[in-house]
């Protein structure tokens, strides 16, 4: 499990000692908008990992088949003052928050730790969430796997193979070779989809040995169209057979970079 972080006395403390403000940051609606958008496709709360140079967070779904790992550089925030915290967070209520933001809004966000009070502001409407037990939550650990195989393509081609693949059915097979990376499924009446992109269009492709596997749709269709709608130019993907599928890339000009693991769907043979 991942070692967590242990709370450190705040350095935002008052004249009398009284310990106060550990957090205090500011951010453009639109990064705040990627990450609690992101964390939602696997989970509805997630620790805060917040450190001197940046957030970290790693976030695993109810059925412990996705983890996700991420971390957002201090230089992704307009401001940036932290002494390293965990705080846990409920995605939806800050989700509906950001609904209300403008364009050209940005986020504050402070957090009292002598009372738990997470103080968000948008625009001219402040609200005050309560902060989650980290205590009682997931640290997952992050796989360390070697792979073979590894394919960089445009999100939005990814997104758009894999949306083809859930007009069919609910698993995707994956497989690729020195020429190609294909996206394929196939139903037991006979209708199946495949998109194969050849090794010209793809940024990168290292295969080392064909390889395939399964994987569930049901992560990986929402987190892709997310990726699509701009917040990465391209996605890399590594797997092969029956281990999990690692999806690397990065956002914020480079300053987040982001790490999600899928567990294979493995067929129990007849």
């Amino acid at each position: 499990m991942f070692a967590a972080n242990k709370h450190q006395e705040p350095s935002f403390s008052k004249g009398n000692g009284v310990r106060s403000l550990v957090l205090r940051i500011t951010a453009k609606q639109q990064l705040m908008r990627e990450i609690v958008d992101i964390l939602s496709v696997l989970t509805d709360e997630a620790k805060l990992v917040w450190g001197e140079k940046g957030l970290g967070i790693d976030v695993v779904d109810g059925s412990h088949v996705a983890l996700l790992s991420a971390t957002v550089a201090d230089e992704c925030f307009e401001t940036y003052e932290v002494e390293p915290v965990e705080i846990g967070l409920e995605l939806g209520k800050m989700r509906d928050l950001l609904t209300l933001a403008g364009p050209n809004d940005l986020v504050e966000m402070d957090y009292d730790e002598a009372v738990g009070a997470i103080n968000v502001r948008v625009g001219e409407v402040h609200r005050i969430l309560r902060g989650i037990d980290t205590n009682a939550m997931d640290n997952p650990n992050l796989p360390q796997l070697d792979f073979q195989t590894r394919a960089t393509i445009d999100s939005e081609k990814l997104s758009r193979a894999l949306r083809a693949a859930k007009f069919v059915g609910e698993l995707v097979d994956l497989s690729v070779d020195r020429n190609q990376l294909t996206v394929s499924v196939t139903v037991e009446a006979g209708e199946g989809v495949n998109v194969k992109f050849e090794s010209g269009e793809l940024s990168e492709l290292t295969c080392s040995s064909p390889a395939n596997s399964t994987y569930s749709l049901q992560f990986l269709d929402p987190l892709t169209r997310k990726l699509a709608g701009g917040l990465t130019n391209e996605v890399t993907l590594e797997f092969q057979d029956k281990y999990p599928l690692r999806l690397t890339w990065l956002s914020n000009d480079g300053g987040a970079k982001w790490t999600y693991f899928l567990a294979p769907r493995v067929m129990n043979d007849p």
